[in-house]
């Protein structure tokens, strides 16, 4: 269907936790690739077995027979170096799809080893109404925030001795609780908040800063900022490393960051953005097929 000079695709997205049967407080990156996109898409929802699609989008999904049977537009959407696990069942994909996007240029860069077929980077981006609340920053800071899985405790650690140096305490909000080693114990105070989609935005306010440590080792290099940008939509400040935890620890330090990342969540991080660049990549690959409606 044509509608205003633009054709209309009918879109599928089967999500991964569809896919994996999980429930919707479970996989962040379908709320932001799956649940989030088709929110703002007219012509998209979340895949129904039964549908007719012209579209489907496979978040991290690997259903290799359907894709074999599915004659339409198939695009597989990646957020983590899955070949670490899943090994050849990623290649087999992609060889029944007919573009793969990611959500990290690193994580493209990956994938364009594995095949001469289009791989695009729609970085993660957010419903920019799910972020109405704002920090409001007054004083020295006194309690940081990580969030996350479990399995990325690692990167916390190494915060731990800069925390107790600059007199810092500690929220970790997560699907387990975090326990503080012998050599910092008794100088760190420590409150573990479990991870739900209902009260994560209220806990992470309930810090001063926000710790997302960077790592270029194995899976972590691949990651997303996708945490980096959800703390700036509520207004805080987030440290990558000890240069910004300790300059942070200043109010008016807090501010500044704080308005200027608003302003570059709301320019480059909405959600919307990403709809556009899956109508534009759809519509490349139907010219390529010869497709028509």
């Amino acid at each position: 269907m044509i509608e205003n000079n633009e054709i209309k695709y009918k879109v599928g997205l089967l999500t991964f936790e569809q896919f994996q049967g999980k429930g919707i407080n479970w996989a962040g990156s379908s709320r932001i690739r799956g649940r989030w996109l088709v929110k703002y898409w007219d012509d998209a929802e979340i895949f129904n077995m039964g549908s007719k699609y012209d579209v489907v989008i496979y978040q991290k999904a690997y259903w290799i027979d359907h894709a074999k049977k599915f004659t339409g537009i198939k695009i597989l959407d990646l957020c983590d170096p899955d070949w670490m696990y899943w090994q050849y069942r990623v290649v087999e994909m992609i060889n029944e799809v007919d573009a793969v996007t990611t959500s990290t240029e690193a994580l493209a860069n990956a994938i364009r080893e594995f095949t001469d077929k289009p791989v695009v980077c729609i970085p993660d981006r957010l419903d920019l109404m799910f972020y109405k609340e704002r920090k409001f920053h007054k004083g020295p800071a006194k309690w940081v925030v990580w969030y996350g899985y479990s399995s990325n405790f690692e990167l916390l650690k190494p915060v731990l001795f800069f925390l107790k140096k600059f007199n810092l305490n500690l929220i970790v909000i997560a699907d387990r609780g975090f326990s503080l080693p012998s050599s910092v114990a008794n100088s760190i105070e420590l409150r573990n908040i479990p991870w739900s989609i209902d009260t994560v935005n209220r806990d992470i306010l309930e810090g001063d800063i926000v710790v997302n440590p960077f790592s270029s080792a194995g899976k972590w290099k691949y990651k997303s900022n996708n945490k980096t940008i959800t703390a700036w939509a509520l207004g805080m400040p987030v440290a990558h490393d000890v240069e910004d935890l300790e300059k942070f620890i200043d109010e008016e330090e807090r501010k500044k960051e704080v308005k200027e990342r608003l302003q570059e969540v709301q320019e480059k991080y909405d959600v919307r953005l990403s709809v556009v660049a899956y109508k534009e990549l759809i519509e490349e690959i139907a010219k390529k097929k010869n497709l028509t409606i």
